[in-house]
């Protein structure tokens, strides 16, 4: 096959070739006047010609001529030459004849004086001209574009830009080499399967959590993360594997993953747009945080129209995905789809400047492109703006007087209804709001938000039936916002030690996400260089929260007082809730179950059920099951102890996992209560004994807690408090080694280093158990009063360690 010569600056075909057309055709011999034979023989434009050089160099190195040019270089035995397409910039300066023969042209050649063209072969002037302007313009959009880089990228990335224009690249170069290294890295995280974390410090799975009972590690996610069994994990059928996720209660009463309504369905929760999708795809292959939400109400959106914080669209559209992707799936304060949809349309029934204005800041938060984002006093940031513009419009929406019907006034019910369906969003937004002053630190303000949320609940009768004369939309918006309520505060309750404020969970049951699953909505997520897209399963995960929560505030119920009331159980209340909470574990839908869970907020589930359990069992980790037992409950064969140290063992498993298949680096609010906890359990372990063989074991553990808490703190103010409190109980030669496995500089004081605002937080410290009187808390364990005491405290060169009661044979974890 015959190959085509590649273009050169000066024509697209060789001299060979033109020198053999211009012998060998006897038409164009005929026509040559004589004495230029011999010159049609010979080459006709040497790009240089050296003494030295070879015949097949020179050939190969010759400059080309089009056969316009040909016509044009070999006159035709016409009495009046042709005019040439451009001539040369000598010739033109002293008007003279040129033939545009190149590189020099006849006139220069016989004058000696240098020939220079400003335009390409076959150009004219004029088509010179618009090239040149068009690559002005070119230049200028490519020099915009960087600098547009150099705003928005982060240090690193903008430092390397700096140096490469230090060096005196090109706008062009510079971009085309950002781009290229983009797409090789979304090439490599797409299409990879075997992509994963590793550990820092030590790159194994501890051994004390390879246990044979430990049905995590034989989960779906961890197997295809892992890419081969663990080692010294014995094989265990997937039957026993059920049977030794938790102390069964009795034969009669141990329940499968699957209820009993859903088991009896061949419906396969893994099904993407209609068809069935392979369990070991991309959710258990590539991390979560590298997907998108497909939805198509995304790419229309315009949410400049519902805030004057900015007016670009694109821009506000990510701070949105960001929120759906990586937030809501966790605190689902608002029903989604018909939220988007008012939203998309311009309707105010579900949607609302002031809940637009929250959900794009809490979206800020989780934009890793934003830089600084964690600064939330800072009136230049935009996190800022949007917080300051959702309270201005809260104060607003929350003080609206309740429309009085007039029996005159024919749209009296009109604006009752109106006004009803803008207290909804304004209570979605509270709690919203709430969410924000926790990752700013300063809950004691935010947890006021929540309570006029619930206030205003009330007002429109929100936990009731809902009213006959309601559509079916907006009767799906007040029971999702309902039970959303009852959730929050339940959570809340629980892990500030406060009374709930609700004593009952709503009237109105939940539905079956199968057979209602628009009750609830999805999300649906799409992974990179795949076809398909993949449910959250948020039904089964919101449904699977409330009841969870509707355990612990009867739990909280029982255990809290206001008023420095002890905390403690008796041991039959306490194995009560025990058997309640594993009963929920074992009724959880397939999709939620040990083997299958594998999205962040569903393996953060399991975290918190565990977390649970770790609190509740530790007052009573001393004890046994029998003392004090009525006669005909259920006693699990386990001790408390045992039960304990299990919780503790999939506790840590499930952290190791998740940051093993998604990291850190993702914002997760929640996560950081789980981070802190497992973190202050090891130092604590590691102060009690120092010398212990396993200690370098626990020291991976710490560091991979504390790296976490590191990551989470370069998105939200909050993580920095904690950190500090974490720094402050490590031996300083672990925070040494943070620095280095967490990426942080030399020089950057992580214990020490000034807060730049205050913390405002009542949350209880990790060293808090539930046997203690709540006094202990008012009296220095919160957050707040442990960083007022460190701030004293950074005389000494090595803070002193809190630690709590260890329980009876620790050793067995460790």
């Amino acid at each position: 096959m015959a190959r085509t010569p590649e273009p050169t600056q000066a024509g697209s075909s060789s001299s060979d070739d033109l020198n053999s057309t211009l012998t060998n055709s006897g038409s164009l011999r005929r026509l040559l006047p004589v004495g230029l034979e011999e010159a049609a023989s010979r080459p006709i434009a040497p790009v240089r010609s050296t003494a030295s050089a070879s015949p097949s160099s020179t050939s190969t190195e010759q400059l080309t001529l089009t056969k316009t040019q040909a016509r044009s270089a070999v006159p035709t035995g016409r009495s009046k030459r042709q005019a040439t397409t451009a001539a040369c910039g000598a010739c033109r300066r002293r008007k003279s004849k040129c033939n545009g023969t190149r590189p020099r042209c006849s006139a220069c050649h016989d004058r000696g004086t240098d020939c220079e063209y400003d335009t390409n072969v076959a150009e004219t002037h004029a088509q010179a001209l618009k090239r040149k302007y068009d690559e002005l313009q070119n230049s200028k959009s490519a020099a915009e574009k960087v600098f547009e880089i150099l705003q928005t990228r982060d240090e690193k990335e903008a430092e390397e830009v700096f140096q490469r224009i230090r060096r005196g690249a090109d706008p062009a170069a510079i971009l085309r080499h950002i781009t290229f290294g983009n797409a090789l890295i979304e090439l490599a995280l797409g299409p990879e399967t075997g992509y994963r974390y590793e550990f820092p410090y030590l790159p194994d799975m501890p051994a004390f959590l390879q246990r044979h009972d430990n049905v995590y590690l034989d989960s779906e996610v961890y197997a295809c993360v892992l890419r081969r069994s663990a080692p010294g994990i014995p094989a265990v059928n997937a039957q026993h594997r059920q049977h030794l996720t938790h102390p069964p209660l009795s034969g009669s009463q141990q329940q499968p993953y699957c209820t009993v309504a859903t088991a009896g369905r061949s419906i396969n929760p893994y099904v993407a747009h209609g068809s069935a999708v392979d369990l070991h795809s991309d959710p258990y292959h590539k991390p979560y945080h590298s997907a998108t939400v497909e939805n198509s109400r995304l790419e229309k959106m315009q949410p400049s129209q519902w805030t004057s914080v900015s007016t670009d669209d694109a821009l506000l559209r990510k701070f949105l995905h960001d929120y759906i992707m990586y937030d809501y799936g966790w605190n689902y304060f608002l029903h989604l789809d018909y939220f988007l949809d008012d939203m998309a349309n311009g309707r105010h029934r579900f949607c609302s400047r002031l809940l637009v204005n929250a959900v794009l800041c809490i979206g800020s938060y989780h934009h890793r492109g934003l830089q600084g984002r964690a600064e939330y006093w800072n009136p230049a940031n935009i996190v800022y703006l949007f917080l300051a513009e959702a309270k201005r419009l809260f104060e607003i929406d929350s003080e609206l007087e309740r429309p009085i019907p007039l029996s005159n006034d024919p749209n009296g019910e009109r604006r009752l209804r109106e006004w009803e369906e803008r207290r909804l969003t304004t209570i979605q937004a509270g709690l919203l709001l709430n969410v924000l002053y926790l990752f700013n630190g300063s809950d004691k303000i935010g947890w006021r938000y929540s309570l006029r949320a619930i206030e205003m609940a009330h007002e429109i009768n929100l936990f009731g039936p809902a009213q006959p004369e309601m559509d079916r939309e907006m009767r799906d918006v007040r029971e999702f916002t309902a039970w959303v309520v009852f959730t929050w505060q339940s959570v809340n309750s629980y892990h500030y030690f406060r009374t709930p404020i609700m004593r009952h969970p709503p009237q109105v049951p939940l539905p079956d996400p199968i057979e209602n699953p628009q009750w609830y909505g999805e999300i649906w997520v799409k992974y990179p260089a795949s076809q398909s897209r993949f449910p959250t399963h948020l039904g089964f995960l919101f449904k699977a929260k409330a009841e969870l929560w509707t355990i612990m505030n009867d739990f909280s119920l029982l255990s809290f007082r206001d008023h420095g009331l002890p905390l403690n159980l008796p041991i039959p209340q306490v194995l009560g809730f025990y058997n309640r909470l594993v009963d929920w574990l074992h009724k959880l839908p397939e999709p939620l179950s040990p083997r299958k869970i594998v999205t962040p907020h569903q393996i953060k589930l399991h975290m918190h059920f565990y977390f649970i359990l770790i609190n509740i069992l530790r007052p009573i980790v001393t004890s046994e099951w029998r003392n004090g037992t009525l006669s005909g409950k259920t006693i699990p064969p386990y001790t408390p102890h045992d039960a304990y140290i299990n919780a503790t063992v999939r506790f840590e498993t499930l952290i190791r996992i998740y940051y093993l298949r998604h990291g850190f680096e993702a914002l997760d609010s929640f996560l950081m209560q789980f981070l802190g906890a497992l973190a202050y359990m090891t130092i604590d372990a590691i102060a009690q004994n120092p010398a212990a063989p396993h200690v370098e074991t626990l020291r991976s553990t710490v560091l991979l807690a504390t790296k976490g808490m590191w990551e989470q703190a370069q998105s939200v103010y909050v993580a920095r408090a904690v950190l500090r409190v974490l720094t402050s109980a490590m031996r300083p030669e672990d925070v040494q080694l943070l620095k280095k496995f967490a990426n942080v500089e030399a020089d950057t004081d992580i214990h020490s280093a000034p807060l730049e605002q205050p913390i405002q937080s009542d949350w209880p410290t990790f060293v808090v158990r539930l046997d203690q009187n709540p006094d202990a808390v008012r009296l220095g364990k919160t957050l707040s009063s442990k960083l007022e005491r460190l701030s004293l405290d950074l005389t000494t060169s090595s803070p002193p360690v809190e630690s709590t009661p260890r329980p009876r044979n620790w050793s067995v974890i460790l």
